[in-house]
């Protein structure tokens, strides 16, 4: 790992404390009023709609879920805390396909319409239906269908058993009549113009600024930060600078926080099960050959990618199953770096060294591109080392930066990409069906990025369905280790790290709460901010 690119960080943080001097550090501009609170976030503003994905977890400030995940418990999978919901969920049938769920009397939404069972039900319905083409709805499949039952209480009637439903209720709730007309979720007005039951409401949305203000009438306790600002800065370089002075606090890798984090800021950070790895797709005749899968997987040091970039915030990951997950987890699967005896797989193969280097089989050369998002500093660097690793291999990795807009599904279906998954990881169905799964495999199926390597495999496929349904938990953990082995014989991809999230926050009165596990989905509705309503001064 000597080759990892770092250098292009030094020069950066350099060049941000002789500036966090010139701003006086000791003295920076306020960005507002004690009630008002400014971030810098990466992610596109708008697509606040439930069925786009926004608050899938229970982070929405605007909306709010039956369920969301419990801040402070980030050494295992959290409990699910009920907050739409009187209590939790209960089985109303032996096979645990049939649930109910008492809702919270006496809430409204924020056009003063009140909320009940039948917003519920609206709402997962909708989540499952074709019509309103929800990106998220593989998330979702083993709901058959939500019934209202009478005041105050929902059915959910799923394709089968399923024993964790909790940790499977966090999406964000809708108001029945916005959800009327099936129309794709891309196109509702729900995404610019949000009617939800959380502590906020949406007074601005620009492209490059989002207000969010605390509503009179909210049913739980009113939040101290009263005005709420999201500014957009997709560049982690850009947004490191923009904040010194300008804002209360953004996420940044953790070079650059720990330089801009001086006198005034802090530095907060979040454990997740957010992973970053390679998509290995099987439509490309090198990347999808299983000597080149399992010679990667072997070859790659993913000790060294956490310590010399992450800076040790964050964990190897080899089979997206890790410790969190209790006796799920099998650590004698996950892949140690055995460079030698990746070399005489591959040797073993066919694939022989050629004199510059780089192997070849049957005039194939071993090569093929990966695609990744240039400003994400992180996975840039990941990329790269990457790319430094399969070299010694005798794989020729071509790195190619790309824009978002390049990730057609066409693309992603044919090129190798730097991924980042665990938009779901709170039960280990959600963290391992719609990524490895054939039946999201085809195109169309699902969302672009669910099995996004198009890996077909029906022991595994096997190993999944009966995990999904098993309702003896023993039994599950056992199916899930299993589902690890198959995976180290035959790896669909190249996973390589857990990141953790890494904050920056002004120092200025505000207590937030301890964070929570975080899942893929990052910035500014996680990490300090996800418990932003009940901050204390």
């Amino acid at each position: 790992m000597s080759s990892t690119p770092r250098s292009c960080l030094k020069p950066l943080a350099a060049v941000l404390v002789v500036a966090f001097a010139i701003a006086g550090c000791g003295s920076a501009q306020r960005s507002g009023t004690p009630d008002r609170f400014v971030v810098i976030d990466a992610e596109e503003l708008g697509g606040l709609n439930p069925l786009m994905g926004h608050g899938d977890s229970g982070e929405s400030k605007i909306y709010e879920s039956l369920y969301r995940v419990t801040e402070g418990q980030d050494d295992r999978i959290p409990d699910a805390t009920p907050v739409l919901a009187q209590g939790p969920p209960v089985p109303v049938n032996g096979d645990l396909s049939h649930w109910r769920v008492k809702t919270r009397p006496g809430i409204h939404f924020s056009d003063g319409t009140p909320f009940g069972p039948r917003d519920v039900a609206a709402t997962y319905n909708a989540v499952i239906d074709k019509r309103f083409a929800a990106p998220i709805a593989a998330n979702f499949d083993f709901i058959k269908s939500a019934e209202v039952i009478g005041p105050n209480t929902v059915d959910f009637h799923l394709t089968g058993a399923y024993g964790d439903v909790a940790h499977r209720l966090f999406l964000s709730i809708a108001p029945a009549a916005s959800l009327a007309k099936a129309e794709p979720a891309d196109q509702s007005r729900l995404n610019d113009h949000p009617i939800g039951t959380g502590p906020y409401a949406l007074t601005e949305l620009r492209p490059d600024q989002m207000v969010l203000t605390a509503r009179p009438g909210y049913w739980g306790s009113a939040p101290g930060i009263r005005t709420f600002v999201v500014r957009r800065t997709d560049d982690d370089k850009a947004r490191a600078a923009q904040l010194v002075g300008n804002a209360d606090g953004t996420r940044l890798p953790p070079e650059l926080a720990k330089a801009v984090a001086k006198d005034g800021y802090r530095v907060i950070t979040a454990k997740t099960d957010d992973w970053l790895g390679v998509t290995l797709p099987q439509a490309d005749p090198v990347a999808g050959d299983l000597a080149i899968r399992r010679a990667l997987n072997l070859g790659v040091d993913r000790d060294a990618m956490v310590r010399d970039i992450l800076k040790g915030e964050g964990q190897p990951v080899s089979t997206l199953v890790t410790a969190q997950y209790g006796d799920a987890y099998d650590s004698a699967q996950d892949f140690s770096n055995l460079p030698e005896q990746a070399n005489r797989e591959l040797d073993s193969a066919g694939w022989q060294l050629g004199p510059d280097g780089i192997r070849a089989k049957d005039g194939r050369r071993a090569r093929f591109d990966l695609a990744y998002y240039p400003t994400d500093l992180l996975r840039r660097d990941i990329a790269m080392a990457t790319v430094a690793d399969a070299k010694r291999l005798g794989i020729e990795i071509n790195p190619v930066a790309v824009e978002k807009s390049t990730m057609t599904e066409d693309y992603i279906t044919k090129t190798a990409f730097l991924l980042g998954g665990g938009g779901q990881p709170y039960t280990l169905d959600t963290q391992l069906y719609p990524k490895f799964h054939s039946k999201y495999a085809p195109a169309g199926v699902g969302s672009k990025w669910d099995n996004a390597s198009r890996y077909v495999n029906h022991t595994m496929d096997r190993i999944l369905d009966e995990a999904r349904t098993e309702t003896d938990v023993r039994e599950r953990d056992a199916l899930y280790r299993e589902f690890q082995a198959e995976y180290h014989r035959n790896p669909p991809m190249l996973a390589l790290v857990n990141e953790n999230h890494v904050y920056v926050m002004r120092d200025n009165g505000w207590r937030p709460g301890p964070t929570a596990l975080e899942p893929h989905t990052h910035g500014v509705a996680w990490g300090p901010w996800y418990s932003l309503p009940r901050w204390t001064r």
